[in-house]
């Protein structure tokens, strides 16, 4: 397997990511471009961005290849559901992006509903020629890789795939599972995310919420099996997009040019070739 893009997913480079201004955009824009190919963004962010934001990112030179996130669909199929999903998908076709990224924020109280709210955004997508890309969270009610895929095959949507971040590769309940990973049809994964947990060797669930959005280090550190995973996915086929997410309160610290630096090269580092 030998991959050459590398992305990034910018919002990591803002001090909180629901907070952005023209200013704070083209600089996240300007210090991903100085090394990676490619982004996943949050449409929101064009929004509070300026009347060139969509411009800027042209200008980066960066592909965009996902947008994030559809959260609604647990509770199933809505109005609200319809118009999120809507939305994403547009602004995914404006930029040109394939992937639409995919979470569960919470519990899901109904999993009937959540598998028909999965199946509508699916479907959505699948109008535009675009894949929806279901993120497990540990502390979520999709905490694993094995119940995202249990989510996508009652779905039956054929462009329902899962993101596979590393972070919560290794947090998830009972840890990693390659033996899941390596059975898996080859485009089942579309989309990976770089990134380490922190030196703790083990984390309560309840804290490894606030451990993903602040202390994550870059991909490298021994915490994940890369070699493993990249097996994996040669052995079945897979061609995903790949970007960098490390979300590190230390490293922004030092600036978002300097982090995005530290987490390219170290993400270089680690990618098959």
């Amino acid at each position: 397997m030998r991959i050459t893009a590398l992305g990034n997913c910018p919002s990591t480079l803002l001090e909180d990511i629901m907070a952005i201004d023209d200013k704070s955009f083209r600089d996240y824009l300007d210090a991903t471009a100085a090394g990676f190919d490619s982004v996943s963004l949050y449409p929101f962010h064009l929004l509070f961005a300026g009347d060139g934001a969509a411009r800027a990112v042209t200008d980066s030179g960066l592909a965009v290849k996902a947008v994030e996130a559809s959260i609604g669909w647990t509770n199933g199929p809505s109005d609200n559901v319809t118009a999120e999903i809507d939305g994403l998908i547009s602004a995914g076709q404006d930029l040109g992006a394939h992937i639409v990224g995919a979470a569960c924020l919470g519990p899901i109280d109904d999993r009937s509903a959540a598998v028909e709210g999965l199946a509508s955004i699916a479907a959505r997508a699948a109008e535009a020629d675009m894949v929806i890309s279901l993120e497990f969270l540990p502390w979520t009610g999709v905490p694993t890789m094995a119940a995202a895929n249990d989510l996508i095959l009652d779905a039956g949507e054929h462009n329902a795939t899962i993101l596979l971040d590393t972070f919560h590769w290794v947090r998830q309940p009972g840890g990693p599972d390659l033996d899941l990973l390596r059975s898996l049809p080859g485009d089942r994964i579309a989309y990976v995310q770089l990134c380490e947990p922190s030196a703790a060797t083990e984390v309560a669930l309840d804290a490894v919420e606030d451990e993903a959005m602040h202390r994550r280090r870059p991909p490298g550190a021994g915490s994940v099996d890369f070699a493993a995973i990249w097996d994996a996915l040669d052995h079945i086929g897979s061609d995903p997009f790949v970007a960098a997410e490390v979300f590190s309160d230390d490293l922004l610290s030092g600036g978002r040019h300097a982090m995005a630096a530290t987490v390219h090269d170290a993400c270089r580092a680690i990618l098959p070739s």
